[in-house]
């Protein structure tokens, strides 16, 4: 049994620092020893009574002399930047959202003394390419996110949310959103609540006085057609600004009918859409990467690929680079149109086989399958 370890992660509202809040609060309630490195600590978004804090601080304040390199590390971040160990030994849990991995992807997983991923699709690429220490790990659900709450509309309204990252290519943000207001804007009887930022959007200023790069409500402004872009959107669809605590966001999520953040080229594992389907609500998703892990034709509206793209957006995808590189899944033009129809069939109607999800996932089978791995090696 494992009872000291390093941990090397971030914990803040993104997902990478869900998925390390979730196994930090799994690693204090196993009493481990954990000398805390975090890649950044921001306990804004989650409930910590006052021992998990304390643990937490002393975890990080003490961790220079605790640290010892006979002691395993699990580090959890991408595979950029994931070179360096504390220790001698190395468990790395990572994220991967294309179907090749570059040769400097797979340098840095052979470093690991092993790699787990979110999802079994990644794994099978990497092991194509060569990579043998990978194997699949289920990702959790965060054991605060329950089934309760009170509707944020009308009865007769049916509430469409989307929320994650803002990401045009690989989560087709802009696109779906596009379509769903072609069908459903101005509709009274159909409500879209958009809860998606990317924090790496931002206008930047040169040296040479010029403004250049773009934010948040440029984006807007493309999508909605105007500049003042909140006079111009449809009445019937809504624009969140970042929710700062998670109690928030699930009152977002308990609140709606059907959930679009599902509806994505490629995933290393996809929370909002996990969640919600967890959360009993009707999820619309591709049935492709990490979603095939999770996702079935009974706890979701599945969407088939019918081709491949180039993973490019010029963001975080760029051509001839050193990470990132491959192809994303392609979907026919209607197919998510044909999605909206079967979500209205099931709009307000039970989800058990999503629900079902809350059982079968937990991140205390999460870590017991990464602790085990490093008790083995």
């Amino acid at each position: 049994m494992i009872q000291r370890l390093n941990f090397n992660a971030a914990v803040n509202p993104l997902s990478l620092g869900q998925v390390g809040f979730n196994l930090l609060r799994e690693l204090y309630r196993r009493k481990v020893q954990v000398a805390f490195f975090p890649r950044q600590l921001d306990l804004t978004p989650f409930k910590v009574d006052q021992q998990f804090g304390q643990w937490i601080e002393r975890a990080v304040n003490t961790r220079y002399t605790k640290l010892d390199r006979s002691v395993p590390t699990l580090a959890c971040w991408h595979l950029q930047d994931s070179e360096k160990s504390l220790s001698d030994k190395q468990v790395l849990l990572s994220f991967h959202e294309t179907d090749q991995p570059t040769d400097h992807e797979l340098g840095i997983a052979r470093r690991q003394d092993h790699v787990f991923f979110t999802s079994s699709w990644t794994v099978d690429n990497f092991k194509t390419y060569g990579a043998d220490n990978v194997s699949f790990v289920p990702l959790g659900l965060d054991e605060d996110f329950v089934p309760a709450g009170r509707r944020l509309v009308a009865d007769d309204i049916t509430h469409w949310i989307v929320t994650g990252k803002w990401e045009d290519c690989r989560k087709m943000t802009g696109p779906k959103i596009a379509a769903w207001i072609k069908r459903y804007g101005g509709n009274r009887a159909h409500q879209l609540t958009m809860c998606v930022h990317n924090p790496f959007y931002q206008r930047r200023q040169r040296p040479d006085g010029q403004i250049e790069g773009f934010d948040m409500n440029d984006v807007y402004a493309r999508l909605f057609g105007h500049p003042d872009w909140q006079r111009a959107k449809p009445h019937n669809v809504n624009v969140l600004p970042p929710l700062r605590t998670n109690a928030e966001m699930l009152a977002l999520y308990q609140s709606a009918d059907i959930d679009l953040s599902g509806f994505s080229r490629n995933e290393g594992h996809n929370i909002p859409a996990h969640t919600c389907t967890a959360l009993g609500k009707w999820s619309i998703v591709t049935n492709c990467s990490a979603h095939k892990d999770w996702a079935t034709k009974d706890n979701a509206i599945l969407v088939e690929p019918t081709g491949a793209i180039k993973a490019q957006d010029g963001i975080f995808f760029r051509p001839g680079e050193q990470f990132s590189q491959g192809n994303f899944f392609d979907f026919a033009p209607d197919a998510l149109d044909q999605a909206f129809m079967e979500a209205e069939k099931r709009a307000r109607t039970p989800n058990p086989a999503g629900e079902a999800l809350r059982q079968a996932h937990t991140y205390s089978k999460t870590l017991d399958a990464i602790l085990e791995k490093i008790e083995s090696l």
